[in-house]
């Protein structure tokens, strides 16, 4: 017997965690949830596989914690293994950014409140910074992950059929329409190869109806462009006192 390589551990483990274009999706979705963020933009290019970005305007990294902000088992979320017991946030374990960048090309865009500029991170296999320099952007972290499992091609296989990759963007799309619900206050958009999926608005700037089981303020707005005709569809919230669902109606 031999030991594996740390590298080919590296990769075999992040694999496991990573699976999947909407688990990327989901760990970056949560890294913002966890940042205070109340608008999250998320856009694919080839169903994900060339590029995933989720962009947030959350607390940003601080400076001092980016050169470990993408190392395996650095979290800011627990201190040791009792904190688990009040555990508010989504993640804790410290293993999202630094899987995604074994499977993936990573760079980072980040601004805290206290910063006087936003500074772009390029991370290599490992999660280390190779590079920095100041970027515009505001306050909120922009994560990028370009070349989805480069170096997994069994995995990439997996979605060489149209059906498979069309099947990953509902998942998606299934997974912001969730987050949406259960944060009402939450703006989510989600672009595929720059056409407009899903939009999840704020009940403070959209609109709402109630019924004994919804109040107002837990009401959602869901705004779907098809992909066909790029026309804009309104979604209008049809409550009622027996069902609560959302009923899409075309504005031509």
């Amino acid at each position: 017997m031999k030991q594996l390589p740390a590298a080919t551990v590296r990769l075999l483990s992040s694999s496991q965690i990573i699976t999947s274009v909407v688990s990327v999706v989901k760990e970056l979705i949560e890294n913002s949830l966890d940042a205070g963020a109340t608008s999250i933009d998320v856009k694919l290019e080839n169903f994900g596989f060339d590029k995933i970005e989720v962009r947030d305007n959350g607390e940003g990294i601080k400076a001092i914690d980016a050169p470990v902000m993408a190392i395996k088992y650095y979290t800011s979320k627990i201190n040791s293994h009792e904190d688990l017991e009040n555990l508010t946030t989504y993640g804790f374990r410290g293993e999202a950014l630094g899987s995604i960048c074994c499977v993936a090309e990573v760079s980072i865009i980040t601004r805290t409140a206290a910063d006087n500029f936003s500074t772009q991170y390029v991370l290599d296999g490992s999660g280390h910074i190779i590079s920095q320099k100041p970027s515009h952007l505001g306050q909120g972290t922009t994560v990028t992950a370009l070349k989805l499992f480069k170096n997994l091609p069994v995995r990439k296989q997996f979605y060489s059929t149209a059906k498979k990759c069309k099947d990953e963007i509902k998942k998606v799309q299934d997974l912001l329409i969730s987050y949406g619900i259960l944060k009402p206050d939450l703006r989510i958009v989600f672009v595929h190869n720059k056409v407009f999926i899903t939009v999840n608005l704020p009940i403070s700037t959209a609109f709402a109806a109630s019924c004994k089981f919804c109040p107002p303020v837990h009401s959602c707005v869901f705004f779907v462009v098809g992909s066909s005709s790029c026309g804009m569809w309104d979604a209008a919230s049809a409550w009622s006192d027996e069902q609560c669902h959302v009923r899409a109606q075309d504005s031509n």
